[in-house]
């Protein structure tokens, strides 16, 4: 690499990151020098406390200046690259990037006493190995001996505002909003601009939604009130999803004009993992078929405990989260479960037999399948079958624009993200990031969620650092040939 001076300015951070990745690294043996700068780091935040819901790991925000213009790039290398023609060019570049006089950074550790790990935002740095004997050679080494010396650098002002007791304040009133967690009306967002609205109810016929409120008033989730099917066939469930498809409005015939059969239909649609359902399916459990007229090759397949590794129910095909779902439920399984856990008595278990059925679940939450999933879930309704809508309660707020929307730091995928709101604001569906122009629009609007806080550890307690597997003399680890090129 050569010597580099780098020095505590955002872009020499932002540059020494680039090396690493955003992905989970498995635990690796590391390099002598990177486990003593790795020490270095971690002593700088000894004196922090360890997270309230994980005592292996300590989080501190960074404040890292964006130095100056010489400190962005070189700009012989970019007007020779025909990035920018002129000085005012590089200099509103480095400008639109580092906006700020200073760009904020959320160091992440932890030690669980077998490794270490550190990770600044989506950059996972490293996972070192404290059980394998340190190794020779590392491509990265000098990168991450120089970024672990500047992370210390700068924890140790976080440390020493958080010792005087102005870290927090500082974070809860500073801390850009594209680094914090909010909430905002859906209704607020439907005001700044109608076709969030309009997006939300396209597909969605009048009749339709009525029908569905008037359901949802009376229980759409009381799986317990919608009543049972004794028995079911592979044509039953079948028919429930073409049922389902005509709602919504999808094509249900051949190039020759007439009706596809059910098998062709719900393979046009669905995933197509069916797990040996039908005789046309793919994936690790395709199979020959069962008979789709017999209830006892349906209970056979479907009580089948071998059989998984499909999408058989995912009658919609899409993404993880975007996809529309028609699950068939048994009381058998849970109720069965409930026995071997002690919750129910033999005798209560047999009570339950009694009631034993089938019924439909609906699922189908992500805001672009809704509207799928509540036609699909009126259609069966309609015609008379046991269904419940899976979060039919939240997706009727979202029609109605009461519910909340979550705001995300932009460095978190808007998916999956309900842990990260409390329970008081209800179910939420939806998770945005927001820019420029959305603070303008509705910024006012945010509720802001409180920052986490950072504490400092009592002297003795758990966040204490502890001690590295590996402790050799300086000269076998060779520091003394190292320089970290720090300015």
């Amino acid at each position: 690499m050569g010597q580099v001076n780098w020095r505590l300015v955002a872009p020499d951070v932002d540059r020494l990151l680039s090396r690493f990745g955003d992905r989970w690294k498995n635990p690796t043996a590391q390099t002598p020098a990177v486990l003593t700068a790795l020490d270095g780091l971690f002593e700088t935040l000894a004196d922090l406390q360890p997270l309230e819901d994980n005592e292996e790991a300590k989080a501190i925000w960074l404040r890292v200046p964006r130095g100056d213009l010489a400190d962005f790039d070189d700009y012989d290398y970019l007007l020779d690259a025909g990035e920018v023609s002129s000085r005012e060019e590089y200099a509103s570049m480095w400008k639109g990037e580092y906006p700020d006089d200073v760009k904020w950074y959320e160091l992440v550790v932890s030690d669980n006493g077998r490794c270490r790990t550190v990770s600044v935002g989506r950059t996972f740095v490293v996972c070192a190995d404290l059980e394998e004997e340190p190794c020779e050679f590392d491509w990265d080494e000098e990168y991450a001996v120089a970024l672990f010396g500047l992370l210390a650098r700068a924890a140790s002002q976080s440390v020493d505002l958080l010792r005087e007791g102005a870290y927090n304040a500082l974070v809860e009133e500073q801390l850009p909003y594209h680094h914090r967690t909010g909430i905002v009306r859906r209704s607020s967002l439907w005001e700044a601009d109608a076709s969030w609205r309009e997006g939300v109810f396209e597909g969605m016929g009048d009749e339709t939604f009525r029908a569905f409120r008037e359901y949802a008033a009376c229980g759409a989730e009381d799986e317990k009130s919608i009543g049972r099917l004794a028995s079911m066939t592979g044509n039953d469930f079948l028919g429930a999803c073409a049922t389902g498809y005509e709602a919504c409005g999808y094509d249900l015939c051949g190039e020759d004009g007439e009706r596809l059969p059910l098998v062709d239909l719900y393979l046009r649609y669905a995933d197509g993992r069916d797990e040996g359902l039908t005789s046309k399916g793919h994936g690790f459990c395709s199979g020959p078929g069962i008979d789709l007229s017999s209830p006892e090759a349906w209970d056979a397949w479907y009580f089948d405990r071998k059989r998984s590794g499909g999408h058989p129910w995912e009658v919609c095909r899409g993404g993880n989260s975007t996809h529309v779902d028609l699950f068939v439920s048994h009381d058998r399984r849970h109720d069965e479960f409930r026995h071997r856990l002690g919750e129910l008595t033999d005798e209560q278990l047999e009570e339950a037999k009694k009631a034993w059925g089938y019924y439909f679940v609906v699922a189908g939450k992500a805001w672009s399948r809704s509207v799928e999933a509540v036609n699909i879930y009126v259609a069966l309704k309609r015609a008379g079958l046991p269904v419940v809508l899976r979060d039919a309660d939240a997706i009727l707020a979202r029609f109605e624009g009461t519910d909340y929307v979550g705001v995300v730091p932009h460095d978190v995928v808007p998916r999956y993200c309900e842990s990260m709101f409390p329970g008081r604001y209800g179910t939420i569906l939806d998770f945005i990031h927001v820019y420029g122009d959305d603070m303008e629009s509705f910024g006012d609007e945010i509720e802001w969620l409180p920052a986490r806080k950072a504490r400092l550890a009592v002297s003795g307690s758990v966040g204490s650092p502890k001690s590295n597997c590996w402790d050799y003399p300086k000269k076998q680890m060779g520091i003394s040939s190292i320089s970290t090129g720090i300015v």
